[in-house]
């Protein structure tokens, strides 16, 4: 295996998926309570502190993860239109989260580079809410290059090659010479079907796709238990 470049998905890889829902759902709270008036005009009158928010976000989320916005709306007895929910949905993209990487990431990083090895993030999701999370985390000063796979266009989403391929022209290394690191099996593996690159899978015990199908049964290459196994690997 002649790799030269370690490329990470982001959600459930690098970062807790979790975690960021978490400190999203604290944000909208903490607007509504904090008298954003588009925000607060949705709970017709009704007055909550940002702890109460928060807990019933929570609560929500942890019934289920579909639709939360809606559940939230109805529980206090506002209409769940499009237009209430994307109001709600807006805030939770457009805050700066609270969020920090896995434990084994760091170590992993460090190890990579002792060992010459190029990295990258290719990270799928709404342009916004993405750049925040590598804001927040500071990961420019951590990766060699960073593609938001959303800031290309939605058709460049995975399992799209274009993503992987300004990563091949911004390194300079081949497909064949990438390994790319995720968690997702419904997109994350298919790209080792249509490419020479190979992939490895994390996964992570509050990861939301690790119970998900592989696309065409697809698989990963290598099965992690931490990101460290990678330095092991290669």
């Amino acid at each position: 295996m002649n790799t030269k470049a370690v490329i990470f998905d982001l959600d459930d890889t690098l970062i807790s998926e979790m975690e960021y829902a978490r400190s999203g759902y604290a944000a909208v709270a903490e607007a509504i309570a904090g008298g954003d008036t588009a925000l607060a005009g949705l709970l017709n009158g009704q007055s909550f502190t940002a702890a109460e928010l928060n807990k019933r976000f929570l609560d929500l989320s942890e019934e289920s993860t579909k639709e939360v916005f809606n559940r939230f709306l109805r529980s206090v007895g506002a209409e769940d239109s499009r237009e209430n929910v994307m109001a709600l949905v807006k805030a939770y993209r457009d805050h700066k989260p609270e969020i920090s990487y896995h434990k084994d990431v760091k170590a992993t990083l460090r190890g990579l580079k002792e060992k010459g090895f190029r990295t990258g993030i290719l990270s799928d999701g709404y342009a916004v809410t993405q750049r925040r999370k590598v804001e927040a985390l500071r990961a420019e000063k951590d990766f060699d290059v960073i593609i938001l796979t959303d800031e290309i266009g939605r058709d460049a989403w995975k399992p799209s090659l274009t993503g992987f391929n300004k990563i091949s022209e911004e390194l300079g290394v081949a497909l064949g010479e990438m390994l790319y690191v995720g968690d997702n099996p419904e997109k994350d593996f298919y790209i080792s079907h249509i490419s020479d690159i190979r992939t490895a899978r994390i996964t992570r015990s509050d990861g939301v796709y690790r119970s998900r199908d592989y696309r065409e049964g697809i698989r990963e290459d290598y099965t992690l238990s931490s990101l460290t196994d990678i330095l092991k690997i290669l």
